[in-house]
C-alpha cells in the first residue's frame, strides 16, 4: 500500500478526540440554522422541538458509530464499515459522495460563514472591499474563506497532534464561555419571556412535513459531526475506550449547549424576528450587550468556527486516504508525509475541491449540498452496525450499543423521511447528491466491478496495529 497506517507514537488522547467531535459539531450551523429554522417553524414549541429532535437523532448516530469505531479503530471513517457491511460498490458511492460533497462542501460552507458574518464585525467596514490579485478580482469574503481552508490544512498538513493541540484551543474557551453565557441568559430572562409568549394563548399551527423536512435540513448541519472521531479511529490512543467516550462525550456536550442556546435565542426573538436576523449569535450580543459586546462575543463564536473547520480538515482527508488503501481512490491519496506521517495529497486533495467551491457557490447553497450528502451517508453507516452485528457476531467489540437496535432504527427513519420529502419537493441539492451516489454506483458496477478488492478480513486486519492497545 502507498501509505500504511499512521505512526502511533502521533495518537491522540481522550481529551483531544473528544474535542475534535465536539469542535466538528459546534460550527456555523449553530448561528446560522436558527433563523433558517424559524422561517418554517413557527411556533417556540415547535422551535424548539426540531432542535431537541435533532439533539436526539445525534445521540443516535453517536452511539452506533460508537460501537463501530471501536470494534474496528481506523482512520478513514464510515468508509471501512460500508464496505463490510454493504459491499464495495455501496462503499465507493459513499466514499466519493464524502469526497465531492460532504467533507469540501462543509468546509466551504464553514469558511464562508465565517468570512460573511464574524469577520466583518471584527475587521470593519473596509473588510468588505473586493481584492485585487493582479487581473483578478476576488470579492472579500470568496478570498478570506480560501486563507482559511489553506491555513488550517497548512496546520493538519505539520501533524495530528498540532491540530490536535489547537482543536483543544480552539474549541475549549468557547465552548465554555458560550455555555455559561447560555444559561445565564436562559435562567436569566429567557425563561420568563418563553412564559409570556405562552401566556398571550396564541396558537401556531403545526407544520407540515414539507416545514419539517426543510427546517431539519439546517438543523441536521449544525449537529453534523457526531462521527468525527471514527474519521482518525487509527489515531486515538486506546480506541476501544477513548473513541467512544470522545464520540457520545462530545456529542452531547454540543446538544446540551446548542439547546440552551437556542433557549436563549427564544428569549430575545420571537420566531417571526429570529427568521430575519441573519446570523443569530451576533444579534443575541448586540441585543443584550450593544456595539461593545458584540466583539467579545463575536470573537468567541470566530474561535468556535475556526475549531470547527479545523475539525473537518482533520477527519475529512481520512476519507481519501481509507479509500486510497482500498484502491477506490488514487494511490497518492494514501500517502504519508515522511516526517509529520500525516496524509498531505489527502489534505490538500480536499482543500482544493473545497476552494472550487467557495468560487462557485453561495452559502446557502453549499450547506444544503454538505447536509443533503451528509443524511445519505449518515444513515447508510449507522444502519450498518445492525448488519455487522448478524455479519461478524463474534467480532470484539470494547463497546455494544445499548439502544440495539432502536437507536440505528429512529436515526434512519428521520433522515429518510426527510430525503424523501425533499425529493418530493424537488430540491435541487438533494438531487444532486442522490445523482452523484447513483453515478458512482453505476461507474463501479460498469467499470469497477471485476477489480480484485481487499476481502474483509483484510479490511479488519488493517486495524490489527491499534487494536493491542484496548
Amino acid at each position: 500500500m502507498a501509505g500504511g497506517t499512521p505512526r502511533s507514537d502521533h495518537r491522540l488522547g481522550l481529551w483531544p478526540a473528544l474535542a475534535v467531535v465536539a469542535g466538528s459539531m459546534l460550527g456555523i450551523g449553530i448561528f446560522i440554522s436558527p433563523p433558517e429554522v424559524a422561517a418554517d417553524i413557527s411556533g417556540p414549541g415547535y422551535f424548539l422541538l426540531i432542535w431537541a429532535l435533532g439533539g436526539f437523532a445525534a445521540l443516535c448516530g453517536a452511539l452506533s458509530v460508537a460501537e463501530l469505531g471501536a470494534m474496528l479503530p481506523q482512520a478513514g471513517g464510515d468508509y471501512p464499515y460500508l464496505r463490510l457491511a454493504y459491499g464495495p460498490g455501496v462503499a465507493f458511492s459513499a466514499g466519493w459522495l464524502q469526497l465531492l460533497a460532504t467533507f469540501p462542501g462543509s468546509l466551504a460552507a464553514m469558511a464562508v460563514g465565517v468570512a460573511t458574518y464574524q469577520l466583518p464585525v471584527l475587521a470593519g467596514e473596509g473588510f468588505a472591499e473586493a481584492i485585487q490579485l493582479g487581473p483578478l478580482t476576488m470579492e472579500a469574503p470568496t478570498f478570506w474563506a480560501a486563507i482559511i481552508v489553506i491555513a488550517l490544512t497548512a496546520v493538519n498538513h505539520v501533524g495530528v497532534l498540532v491540530s490536535g493541540r489547537a482543536q483543544i484551543l480552539l474549541t475549549s474557551a468557547p465552548l465554555v464561555v458560550l455555555l455559561l453565557a447560555s444559561v445565564l441568559l436562559v435562567g436569566g430572562v429567557g425563561v420568563g419571556q418563553i412564559a409570556e409568549w405562552a401566556d398571550h394563548g396564541v396558537i401556531h399551527p403545526a407544520p407540515s412535513v414539507a416545514q419539517w423536512a426543510r427546517a431539519y435540513l439546517p438543523v441536521y448541519f449544525a449537529y453534523s459531526g457526531w462521527n468525527a472521531a471514527i474519521y482518525i479511529g487509527g489515531e486515538i490512543r486506546n480506541p476501544g475506550k477513548n473513541l467512544p467516550r470522545a464520540v457520545i462525550g462530545g456529542t452531547s456536550l454540543v446538544v446540551v449547549l446548542y439547546l440552551v442556546l437556542c433557549g436563549g435565542y427564544l428569549s430575545l426573538f420571537p420566531p417571526s424576528e429570529l427568521a430575519a436576523v441573519g446570523e443569530a449569535g451576533t444579534a443575541a450580543a448586540r441585543e443584550i450587550f450593544g456595539a461593545a459586546g458584540v466583539i467579545g462575543v463575536t470573537t468567541l463564536i470566530l474561535l468556535a468556527m475556526l475549531g470547527s473547520i479545523n475539525g473537518t480538515v482533520l477527519t475529512g482527508s481520512r476519507i481519501a486516504f481509507a479509500m486510497a488503501e482500498g484502491g477506490d481512490c488514487v494511490e497518492s491519496a494514501a500517502r504519508l508525509h515522511p516526517r509529520f506521517g500525516t496524509p498531505v495529497v489527502a489534505l490538500w486533495g480536499q482543500a482544493g475541491l473545497a476552494l472550487l467551491l467557495i468560487a462557485t457557490q453561495t452559502f446557502a447553497q453549499l450547506m444544503d449540498y454538505a447536509s443533503c450528502a451528509m443524511l445519505i451517508t449518515g444513515t447508510l453507516t449507522v444502519l450498518s452496525v445492525m448488519i455487522l452485528r448478524r455479519r461478524l457476531p463474534d467480532l470484539e467489540r470494547p463497546y455494544r450499543l445499548h439502544l440495539f437496535p432502536v437507536a440505528p432504527v429512529l436515526y434512519a427513519i428521520s433522515s429518510l423521511i426527510v430525503v424523501v420529502v425533499l425529493l418530493v419537493d424537488l430540491d435541487p441539492s438533494v438531487f444532486l447528491s442522490v445523482g452523484w451516489f447513483a453515478l458512482a454506483l453505476l461507474f463501479h458496477a460498469v467499470v469497477l466491478r471485476r477489480r480484485k478488492v481487499p476481502s474483509d478480513q483484510e479490511i479488519m486486519d488493517a486495524a490489527a496495529p491499534t487494536s493491542v492497545e484496548r
